[in-house]
């Protein structure tokens, strides 16, 4: 039995991107996921929180899907002015970390049409590791892939695009698996040994498949509307983990909603990496003064982020 005190549900995830005019147009303008809130990028932040020495200048933007933030996971988009972004110089699929996004979309080909008409590479249909369904791959700006797959039928899409997961590439996938559930995460499906292909780890690989070990992850408030889906490839499983640092390219970090930081911090044992102290995270230029948050490192270097956001704030 999981722990109320532990994460409850996703808030976001966090996309640390070059061009923020560039990500808005791929996320916003092609794929359909709405701006709603936007920090004021003059307004300096501690960057100790993330790992970072200096104060940090960046701007940054939630979109969101047509469920809105009562009931959909973000997608946080940072832009860095100062110190700038550190730049991801590896391009291999396999690399360790959060490798893709899943978004259902009420028409895949409409879709995928959408994306080459805006220049994004794309690659042939697969079977999608985070969807389970039929699926096109697309890499955005960043090097983030984003798994875009037809809603099934009991999956209501049809207002607009879901985005529903994300896939993480695991060194040791029994490790991973021991720490997501450590911090709230239910096992959905256990971990399996499977094939799994080069183009479908990201748009333009080989049909040559290897075997990896998959599985898969939710939170309870989630359930299968968000999940996490994790992946040990050969090639992973020989690498390092993610360095600390919050301004690194790409997906980097994940929002998870607690009750209170602190009782979810006890409850979460000692094998965890905690990433500092227990801190208040002002968000300048929004409706939100700031919230209490902390992180964990997983041992693939993804961080996990507690949030305080009580659950009395998600009721209509």
């Amino acid at each position: 039995m999981v722990s109320d005190d532990l994460a409850r549900r996703f808030l976001h995830v966090n996309l640390n991107c070059e061009s923020m005019q560039a990500t808005e147009e791929l996320y916003s303008g092609v794929l359909g996921l709405s701006a709603r809130m936007r920090t004021d990028p003059n307004v300096a932040t501690n960057g100790a929180m993330l790992g970072i020495e200096d104060e940090t200048y960046c701007s940054t933007v939630f979109f969101y899907d047509v469920r809105g933030p009562r009931d959909g996971c973000a997608l946080e988009a940072i832009a860095f002015q100062s110190p700038a972004l550190e730049r991801d110089q590896r391009t291999d699929p396999t690399r360790p970390g959060i490798r893709a996004a899943l978004i259902w979309v009420a028409d895949l080909d409409t879709a995928v049409g959408a994306l080459g008409e805006a220049g994004v590479p794309v690659g042939e249909p697969v079977d999608g590791l985070i969807s389970g369904a039929k699926s096109v791959l697309a890499l955005d700006p960043d090097g983030v892939v984003i798994e875009l797959a037809q809603a099934p039928s009991d999956l209501d899409a049809s207002a607009g695009t879901q985005f529903s997961g994300i896939r993480i590439a695991a060194i040791d996938i029994l490790a991973t698996a021991r720490f997501l559930t450590a911090i709230g995460f239910a096992e959905v499906e256990a971990p399996r040994t499977m094939p799994v292909s080069a183009n479908q780890l990201a748009p333009g690989g080989s049909a040559d498949s290897v075997e990896c070990v998959v599985a898969r992850f939710a939170l309870p408030e989630d359930e299968q509307q968000f999940t996490v889906t994790v992946v040990q490839h050969p090639e992973t499983a020989t690498d390092s983990p993610v360095p600390w640092g919050g301004n690194r390219q790409g997906l980097y970090r994940c929002a998870l909603r607690v009750e209170n930081v602190r009782t979810a911090l006890a409850a979460v044992p000692n094998s965890v990496e905690q990433m500092g102290d227990v801190v208040w995270c002002p968000l300048p230029g929004t409706k939100i003064d700031g919230l209490y948050i902390a992180f964990l490192r997983s041992p693939d270097g993804v961080v996990f982020e507690f949030v305080e956001r009580p659950l009395k704030l998600f009721s209509r």
